[in-house]
């Protein structure tokens, strides 16, 4: 800022200070004296004193007898023996000392205007020679403090100046190093008293004047080479004898500064005029393409949907309204387009490959439009080509054989985002999953549609909609998830996913926040009081890195006074809370608080685990499990993720706008949509903030659009993509699941204050900022089609502590920007350097406004700096452009002139307060929970114990939940049969782990099979159905077969899992015992 000050205004000043008092040689009236080319004030000054013979009392020049008034006095006050001692040298021995014959160069006369030299043979009169010291004194003094006036104040000594018009015009006027000469008074020197340098510059000079008046004879000074004196000794002395006066020139210094301050407004009108027209641009061209996919080109629908949009966003806790599509997932308003019809609109006669063409392995681009929108499985295993995700290998080695769920692909991995299709082949292998599934789905899994059904005419992908919560109410949770589970895109393809970050009690509520996401489930797959805390890594430092969660399954219930009947729809939903460890709930007022990045890693995390097929917690298992359970999709399934904040407000259409960004381009890897305000005329404060949400939206993120960079995707209403399609044939590449992204976003140690301001205060726009860094050369984009509406501050303090956290964070992850050089474009024009600009912007916002006012200030009193408020002129007055020539909504310049008597706040207040705060990071008065105290999550208590956390791999927490199953379904069918009719005897087997992993493959697979209900085999398997009567009768009479045989022969098969290094097998016979002690 100090910077911006200097170069504002004292860099100026410094290299280039103002100009003394100058004046033009025909503006010289008979009150000034000319002396060496500056003009002295006399007219006033009556000190001057007695003239022997001609005043005995003090006079004044100006008048009579002198009449020195406006003539140039300087041969009264020659320099002697200064610069000329060596060049103009008396004949005589003797020396020009200012006394005998020879006391000065040029006779002692007084020039009029016309410069008229004095002739040489006056110079036998010296009574006019000002050559004492007294005299040279009192000289000095004026031209130092300036002449007394009338009035008792000093005037000081005027420059006289010429123009080039001025030198040209003449054949005696001549400039050396911006001083002007006058040559004509050079023939005023007696040269039969003095002598000069033979052929020296002065001789030849009085020899030939015309060729050197007129011009600059500097260069022709300094280049001349001279055995004797050099000319430039000369011109020194010709400077301090026949000056009359300097050009009228710039120094260096001044150009310097014209070039800094015109440079400076070039590059800053260009920045601005560059991000308005291609605001434009996009407001016209751009923005209705992104996520349109029902209004085509009529404008008049696009008018009609915007009205909507603004009538929608008056009054956020409104009744939603229905959904678009019904209980099947089908749409009322689309007609349902087959996968053909859609390839069909987008062919092209125009052929995309050649016998050049390189194979599409490995590329990084993806055609959307060339993919097949259904998987076809081959019956043939001699023929079958198996393309396998990690978790089909895994369930493969533990089921040892994979063979029947063996299949091919054709088309595009986009293609696998719908269900298999519907052959022969398929209802075969289905059958057998649900024959060898133990994992039961819910009743009420939301069917997967068919694999051609594009009801928006894209492919439909499965999506995550991460909902956030701390400590929100009631009203605020539920507009959130009302409003995501009445959008538009089929229930089939979106799972809700609710964090609630620790056992929170918001200010005013009665229910804690994860009490209050509880009661928003129904259908839950175990009840709420057998869920059991499961242990995960989390975001902290010391024990709190331990933390414990539990995972809640089931589907969204709805409130009938906000969702009315007809419009509830059956959306899957999970519920993650974060309890804290044992010891914690009995010591912390927050346990399990972690924080919002926390929350956000918990899913990251496990996207990454599961994709590549690492090891996982104890929570991620279970998350793992309830997804399948809950939806029938394999979490790898799942390629978006939706974020949004527990107190935004979903359009109805505007996840379904997002994915369809995503969808079509799969370089796209990060998207927002347009949050308006819900609560513009609650306060003052409220009203201050619409314009400036409205213009960062439509200025700001739309110029970043065109580029593919938005640099800050909101946290509160914003999607990422978990990973992307890499050529056709079925290879993805992690986005949001990278494991550099999340490396660096679970940071856990933050011990600086750039860290902390980027991870404790800034981590949703960090986020977006670790995936530009990632990945600089995929896009991130505003759509302006999805739109949301949340509620904003309405009191100045929380203003005020919001604002503190997002300028602050906005400087460190700018900076952080700044670095990465591979943002679009180059130099000057460049993301880059946009972004450098938005940094020093940032910075000088309270000097911007200082400026501002000094400048409005000085214009009125009569001073203007006419560039500086041009460009003032067009800061503020673009954005009412825009709003006229994009949105049309006249309403936003009235929003813009509330917003422009608040720029004292918005450019000073906060950014002063935000920087005075700078090593403040906690949320202050943004959010309030009952008996909070002022702490950090990210302090560290304590050593983190690691051995506390169980992680395994997919495959060993699901071989260890069958044995548990196994020896639960053994000792409930012992209980069945010692009612019975016979006591049996006992067989005990002691053996490893491993022998027991294949005697339960071998020897139990009979009864384990006839027994399990549904399971996924694989997280890219086919989605079960559910079990139908016919199939419920056969597994009953298949039960009565397998208990009959083994009234005959064996009873049943149990297991002893209490210990952790042997395992006891117990096999019960009714007519003998047979005690074995090592196998």
């Amino acid at each position: 800022m100090a910077f911006v000050g200097f170069l504002t205004f004292g860099f100026t000043q410094v290299v280039c200070p103002r100009p003394p008092l100058s004046f033009r040689l025909d503006s010289i009236n008979n009150g000034y004296v000319i002396i060496h080319g500056w003009a002295y004030m006399l007219a006033s000054w009556n000190n001057h004193p007695p003239i022997p013979g001609i005043s005995k009392v003090p006079t004044n020049v100006i008048y009579e007898p002198i009449n020195a008034g406006g003539k140039d006095a300087s041969f009264l006050f020659q320099s002697i023996n200064g610069h000329c001692a060596s060049v103009i040298t008396p004949k005589s021995k003797g020396s020009v000392a200012g006394e005998g014959s020879l006391p000065s160069y040029f006779p002692c006369q007084l020039i009029d205007k016309s410069y008229t030299p004095p002739d040489p043979s006056l110079y036998v009169n010296h009574t006019a020679c000002h050559i004492s010291s007294s005299a040279m004194t009192t000289f000095k003094e004026l031209r130092t403090t300036g002449i007394i006036n009338s009035e008792g104040n000093y005037d000081k000594a005027g420059r006289i100046y010429y123009d080039w018009n001025d030198i040209n015009s003449t054949s005696h006027l001549a400039v050396y190093n911006g001083h002007v000469l006058n040559l004509n008074l050079l023939r005023s020197l007696p040269l039969s008293l003095f002598d000069v340098p033979k052929d020296g510059l002065i001789q030849t000079m009085i020899q030939d004047i015309a060729s050197f008046g007129g011009q600059d004879i500097t260069h022709k000074v300094i280049a001349h080479k001279s055995e004797s004196i050099p000319w430039r000794t000369e011109a020194r002395c010709l400077k301090s004898l026949i000056k009359i006066g300097e050009i009228d020139t710039k120094s260096v210094g001044c150009m310097a500064s014209d070039v800094v301050l015109y440079t400076s407004l070039i590059v800053i009108l260009g920045v601005i005029l560059i991000k308005f027209f291609l605001a434009v641009v996009f407001g016209w061209f751009l923005s209705w393409k992104l996520g349109n996919f029902k209004e085509g080109k009529s404008y008049k629908d696009r008018m009609r949907r915007d009205r909507e949009i603004e009538n929608w966003t008056a009054g956020i806790n409104v009744s939603a309204r229905s959904p678009y599509q019904n209980g099947s997932g089908e749409s009322k308003s689309n007609l349902h387009k087959p996968a053909s019809a859609y390839a069909a609109k987008k062919a092209s006669i125009i052929p995309k490959k050649s016998r050049f063409t390189q194979p599409d392995a490995g590329s990084m681009h993806f055609n959307p439009n060339d993919r097949s929108a259904s998987m076809v499985w081959t019956q043939s295993l001699g023929s079958r080509v198996f393309r396998s995700s990690a978790y089909e290998q895994s369930y493969a080695r533990l089921n040892g054989s994979i063979s029947e769920r063996s299949r091919s692909y054709t088309g595009s991995p986009l293609s696998h985002r719908s269900s298999i299709t519907s052959t022969s082949s398929k209802t075969q292998i289905t059958s057998q999953l649900l024959k060898e599934c133990s994992q039961k789905l819910s009743p009420y899994t939301v069917p997967q549609p068919r694999p051609d059904y594009m009801p928006f005419g894209f492919p439909l992908a499965h999506t995550i909609c991460l909902v956030t919560c701390y400590s929100e109410g009631e009203d605020g949770l539920r507009t959130t998830l009302d409003s995501i589970a009445t959008t538009d895109y089929p229930n089939s393809h979106k799972l809700i996913l609710v964090i609630a970050d620790g056992m929170i009690t918001g200010h005013g509520n009665s229910m804690s926040t994860p009490d209050i996401c509880l009661s928003m489930m129904e259908g839950f797959l175990i009840e709420p009081d057998e869920v059991e805390a499961s242990s995960y890594i989390a975001i902290a430092d010391g024990t709190k890195r331990h933390n414990m969660a539990k995972v809640y399954a089931g589907y969204y219930r709805y409130d009938n006074n906000t969702v009315d009947t007809v419009a509830q729809q059956r959306v899957p939903m999970i519920t993650i809370v974060k309890c804290g460890t044992p010891e914690e709930q009995n010591r912390e007022a927050k346990p399990g608080n972690r924080g919002k990045r926390d929350s956000q890693v918990i899913l990251m995390s496990f996207l990454q685990k599961v994709m590549f097929n690492e090891r996982m917690t104890e929570l991620e298992y279970e998350f793992f499990s309830n997804i399948w359970r809950i939806t029938g999709v394999s979490p790898d399934e799942y390629e978006i993720v939706l974020m949004v904040d527990a107190d935004t407000k979903v359009y109805p259409d505007a996840l379904s706008r997002l994915v369809s960004c995503m969808v079509n381009d799969p370089e796209v890897m990060g998207l927002c949509g347009e949050t308006k305000i819900g609560n513009k005329t609650d306060s003052w404060v409220s009203m201050i903030q619409v314009f400036e949400y409205y213009i960062s939206h439509h200025q700001s993120k739309a110029f970043e659009s065109i580029f593919g960079n938005v640099t800050c995707l909101p946290g509160c209403f914003c999607m990422y993509r978990i990973k992307a399609p890499k050529g056709n044939n079925g290879h993805w590449v992690p986005i949001l699941a990278n494991p550099d992204i999340i490396e660096h976003y679970s940071e856990n140690v933050v011990d600086t204050l750039h860290k902390k301001n980027l991870l404790l205060l800034g981590e949703d726009r960090y986020l977006s900022t670790l995936m530009l860094k990632t990945f600089p050369r995929r896009k991130m984009l505003f759509v302006p089609q999805a739109v949301c509406k949340t509620v904003v501050p309405d009191s100045f303090m929380v203003l005020l502590s919001q604002r503190r956290r997002w300028i602050n964070s906005t400087i460190h992850n700018l900076m952080e920007l700044v670095f990465v050089r591979d943002l679009c474009g180059t130099f000057c024009f460049s993301m880059q350097f946009v972004v450098f600009m938005e940094l020093v912007g940032t910075l000088a916002l309270p000097a911007a406004i200082s400026f501002t006012l000094y400048l409005i200030v000085m214009a009125i009193l009569g001073q203007p700096a006419v560039l500086s408020l041009i460009l003032l002129a067009l800061i503020l007055g673009l954005p009412a452009v825009l709003i006229v020539m994009t949105s049309r909504k006249l309403v936003y310049v009235g929003w813009m002139v509330i917003y422009l008597f608040s720029l004292p706040i918005w450019n000073f207040v906060l950014p002063s307060y935000a920087y005075w705060h700078f090593d403040d990071f906690t949320w202050g008065e943004t959010r309030k929970v009952q008996g909070e105290g002022k702490d950090n999550h990210g302090d560290k208590e304590g050593e983190f114990d690691s051995s506390q956390i169980t992680m395994k791999k997919w495959t060993e927490f699901e071989r260890d939940r069958r044995m548990r199953e196994a020896q639960a379904r053994s000792e409930a069918l012992l209980q069945q049969h010692l009612a019975k009719r016979w006591s049996p005897a006992d067989l005990s087997i002691d053996i490893d782990r491993s022998t027991l992993s294949n005697l339960i493959d071998s020897t139990l697979s009979a009864s384990a099979r006839s027994l399990s209900p549904s399971c996924p085999a694989s997280p890219r398997s086919s989605m079960p159905k559910q079990k139908d009567d016919s199939q419920e009768e056969e597994e009953e009479e298949e039960e009565e077969k397998f208990e009959k045989s083994n009234d005959k022969n064996m009873s049943v098969v149990s297991l002893d899992l209490s210990n952790h290094d042997e395992v006891t097998l117990t096999i019960n016979i009714p007519t003998e015992t047979i005690e074995i002690e090592e196998l």
